[in-house]
Parts: structure tokens; C-alpha cells; sequence
């Protein structure tokens, strides 16, 4: 195996794979679920390390050669899975996860039967032994009962013993469960992981304390996992990469402070704006190089999104992102932002808007802002939207006398309707139908994406959000338009007769 880290690497572990084949072969042979575990262990290793040295010269044919190997051990391993403790089925998933396997050529046969025999002795898994499983199946997601095995695990998460792991253990587990589709992790194994990082927040002892990778990784997996700390974890969390912007050689690279502030604004946390202002000046006053377009653009989103973001803030990250494109005796040629990128700095811009009755100065500020967005690239349409029920909400509309436009873009989103005024200034009415989007573990809290299109919305007319569920094939067009009148009503100030 030493000969797989040299230039002959391929060659090498070819070698290996044919003794070990001729030694698993031999009937007289004692080689038992152990020995398979370890060969498979150092497999992993010696394969990671061939990979790193750039030492495999045919790297085709070598994975070719290892997709046979790995189905062969684990064929001979299959009928011994029964004997497999929960510590050697937890290394063994994790080996074959590092083996950089393509998923679709899995042997699920043998992996199922791992994570049969992983399923019966879960009760006996310590948190090392969680985190190995979640690693692995990270990867390796496509086995038929991953489901039953996460459900499994997560039960065992929110009871095991997690005084003795540290942060990088929590923010590894909280990764693995927000990149497995099938994880689903429960509200009590999530709450366990947060309690957890929420002591060691606390921990008198410096080499306790979550870095910044640490606390970025964690709360970029609670957004994604919609489930939000306590006010008081997320606060303390924030307070903590505030105090490694000022600790030389634990500073937060600016992914990870655009990351945490991202997470912010989609769990709808409150945030100091002092803690905010001390993240963005970091950001902002950090190396910038063209490729960190998404940074800035998530950063600029995720200020407006908690209420934070201030016009200098945009301009200098407009300014910055322009400049990157400046090259000495050339044009300037603006950085390519993909129309999510864009969205998010055009969305960011719109929370900025001033009120029409905002003094000259103000609005040519803002006017500035958007000329110098303009030159990133222009506002990206909507992405198409079909509503299978559109048709019975224009004609509640209809039955109702109202005068409308139908499917309108407004502020970068689709609206099912725009109910205009005739004849004097009173604002136009602004109906849509959604699915509210709640984070999981705060009955009634609404994600901060949620929150924001309703306030972006709301500064262009008089919202209405209706539950698209009022449009559901067992309502009928009179009862929706009935439905509709008392809201449409109050929100025209009580009276519908000028939108008539």
C-alpha cells in the first residue's frame, strides 16, 4: 500500500487488488468481517492519498479497477454483515464513502445489509458512531432503506450523550443532516445539537469555542434544515464570529461571514445591527478578488433581508465588484453575475427605495446606486410560474366587477393579479396566492425569503396574500369570490367601487 503514495501508483494498487482477491478466495481462508473492514479502511486511505499526490496516470481505468475490487469485498462481505458491530459498520460506511465511488454504480446489496445490522444495534451507538453514519450516507444516499436508517439515527441523536464532543463535531453532524435528502432529522435530535454548541459557546476554556468555520458551517445547515435556534444561541453565535473579526489568525474568511449573515436572514433570527455593521465592515475592508461575486451578492441580500443594509454598504460592494473588471489599457468589462446573483442585488436595491416624498438627495443617492447596478448587468425577468388554479381566481375577479391585470412581475416576483384603482390615486391592490413557507420548529414564524417578498410587495400597493389552498379544485368560483370580497374590501379601505 506504502507503493500506491508513488508514481506508480496505479500499478500498485492493482497488485493489492489481486492478492487480496486470491487470499478471500482460497477455501482453507480465515478472512472474516474484520479483516474486510480493515482492507476496506486502508483502501480508502491509501486511495485518498494516491488521489492528493496526482500519482494515478490512467485515472479511468484505476476507478474502473476499484468499482470491481470494492463489489467484490463487499460481495464476500454481505453474508458476515450479521457479526458487523455498530463501530465496524460505521468505519465501513465511512471507508467506502472516501472511495469517490460514482453513487449510480453502488452495490446496494451488501450496503443495505450494513444498514440493516446498523439499524438493530443503533441503540448501542455513541455520537462518534452517528457522525460516521451521517458522513457516509452523505454520499451514499441511495441505498432502499437510507430512510428507515436516518429515521433510525436521528431517534438516537436526540438522546445520546453529547457532553463529551466538541464543536466540529456538531457543525460536521448538522452538515451531513442538511446535505442527505432523506435525513429529516426530528426537531428533538436538532434541538440536542444546538443545546450542545450552545454550551460550548459558553465554555470558559478557549480551545472549546467554536471557530468561525465552525459556527458558518453550523448555521448555514439550520437555514437549509429550517430550524432556528433560540434568539439567544443565534445572538451569541453572531457575537462570537464579531469577536474573531478582531483575533489575528482566527479571522472569519468572508464566505463565512456572508454565510452566517445569509443564515440569519433565512431563519428570520433577530441580529444586533451593531454585530451586523461589525461583520460587513470586515467583509468590506477584507482582500476582495474577482470569484466572490456570490459572497457579495448573498451579503447585500442578507442585510436588506434582516433590515440592516445602509446605501454605502451597496455602493461600496457595487463599486468593488465593478472594479474587479478594470484592467490597465483596457475597457472595463462588468464581472458575469448569474440572475440569482443579479435578483439578489436588485432585490437589495428595492429595500433601499426611498419614498416618493423622500427629499431631492435621497433619491439621487439612490438613483446613483442603480445606475452603477445597472452596469453589473440588467433587472433578470421572473422565473416562469404556472398556476393550475389561475383561471378560477380571474373569474372570482370577474364575478366581483374588478378591473385587473393578470400574472404581473413586480419587484422581481410574479403576482396573480394587480387590482388597479380608476380614476383617482388611491394604490393599486396586489393579490397573490402562496404556500407560506414556516420555519419547522416556530409555529407561526415565516422564512426570512417569506417575510421579505411580502415587504417588497407591500411597498408597490395595498397586499393581499391569499393561501393557495382557497383555490383547491373543491372550492367553487362563487365561493372564492365571496372568499375575496371582505378582504378586498378592508384592504381598499372599504369600498371596491373605485377598482370597479
Amino acid at each position: 500500500m506504502y507503493n500506491s503514495r508513488r508514481r506508480h501508483s496505479d500499478r500498485a494498487l492493482r497488485q493489492f487488488y489481486a492478492h487480496i482477491l486470491v487470499i478471500c478466495e482460497k477455501p482453507e481462508s480465515c478472512v472474516n468481517h474484520i479483516h474486510l473492514t480493515a482492507i476496506l479502511g486502508a483502501l480508502a486511505k491509501a486511495w485518498a492519498a494516491a488521489e492528493a499526490c496526482h500519482a494515478i496516470q490512467n485515472h479511468q481505468q484505476a476507478v474502473d479497477d476499484l468499482h470491481r475490487f470494492a463489489a467484490r469485498i463487499l460481495g464476500t462481505l454481505q453474508p458476515m454483515c450479521k457479526a458487523l458491530g455498530v463501530r465496524e459498520a460505521s468505519n465501513l460506511l465511512s471507508s467506502w464513502s472516501k472511495l469517490s465511488i460514482n453513487p449510480n454504480r453502488m452495490v446496494v446489496g451488501p450496503l443495505d445489509a450494513i444498514a440493516q445490522q446498523l439499524m438493530a444495534n443503533m441503540h448501542l451507538a455513541n455520537g462518534q458512531d452517528l457522525a460516521e453514519v451521517l458522513a457516509g450516507y452523505s454520499v451514499l444516499q441511495l441505498t432502499p432503506c437510507c430512510e428507515n436508517l436516518m429515521q433510525a439515527v436521528s431517534r438516537q441523536l436526540a438522546i445520546a450523550d453529547l457532553t463529551h464532543e466538541g464543536s466540529a463535531y456538531v457543525s460536521r453532524v448538522l452538515y451531513s443532516l442538511a446535505t442527505i435528502p432523506s435525513a429529516a432529522p426530528s426537531i428533538k435530535a436538532l434541538d440536542a445539537l444546538c443545546e450542545r454548541f450552545a454550551v460550548l459557546l459558553r465554555s470558559p476554556q478557549l480551545a472549546e469555542l467554536p471557530n468561525a468555520q465552525g459556527i458558518a458551517k453550523s448555521l448555514w445547515a439550520l437555514s437549509k434544515l429550517k430550524h432556528a435556534p433560540s434568539d439567544e444561541v443565534v445572538m451569541s453565535m453572531v457575537g462570537r464570529m464579531v469577536a474573531l473579526c478582531h483575533l489575528p489568525g482566527q479571522q472569519p474568511m468572508p464566505k463565512a461571514i456572508s454565510n452566517v449573515l445569509l443564515a440569519c436572514a433565512e431563519l428570520s433570527v433577530p441580529v444586533k445591527q451593531a454585530d451586523t455593521d461589525s461583520l460587513a465592515s470586515f467583509f468590506l475592508s477584507s482582500n476582495r478578488r474577482q470569484g466572490d461575486e456570490q459572497a457579495h451578492t448573498n451579503t447585500a441580500w442578507s442585510l436588506a433581508v434582516i433590515g440592516h443594509l445602509r446605501q454605502p454598504q451597496l455602493m461600496l460592494m457595487l463599486d468593488q465588484m465593478l472594479a474587479w473588471s478594470v484592467s490597465p489599457g483596457q475597457m472595463s468589462t462588468p464581472p458575469v453575475l448569474t440572475a440569482a446573483e443579479l435578483n439578489q442585488l436588485y432585490q437589495a436595491l428595492d429595500w433601499l427605495q426611498p419614498p416618493p416624498a423622500a427629499a431631492a438627495q435621497q433619491q439621487s443617492a439612490w438613483s446613483s446606486l442603480r445606475g452603477k447596478l445597472h452596469r453589473l448587468g440588467p433587472r433578470p425577468s421572473p422565473a416562469k410560474r404556472h398556476v393550475s388554479s389561475h383561471g378560477k381566481l380571474c373569474s372570482a375577479l370577474k364575478q366581483l366587477q374588478l378591473s385587473f391585470r393578470a400574472t404581473v412581475s413586480i419587484q422581481s416576483y410574479w403576482v396573480d393579479a394587480v387590482i388597479e384603482c380608476q380614476g383617482n390615486k388611491a394604490q393599486s391592490i396586489i393579490l397573490t396566492l402562496s404556500s407560506l413557507d414556516y420555519i419547522r420548529n416556530v409555529p407561526g414564524r415565516l422564512t426570512g425569503r417569506a417575510v421579505f417578498r411580502t415587504r417588497l410587495l407591500a411597498k408597490q400597493g395595498r397586499l393581499v396574500d391569499v393561501s393557495l389552498n382557497m383555490t383547491s379544485e373543491t372550492t367553487t368560483v362563487k365561493q372564492l369570490a365571496d372568499y375575496l370580497k371582505p378582504i378586498l374590501t378592508a384592504a381598499a379601505g372599504g369600498s371596491l367601487d373605485a377598482y370597479r
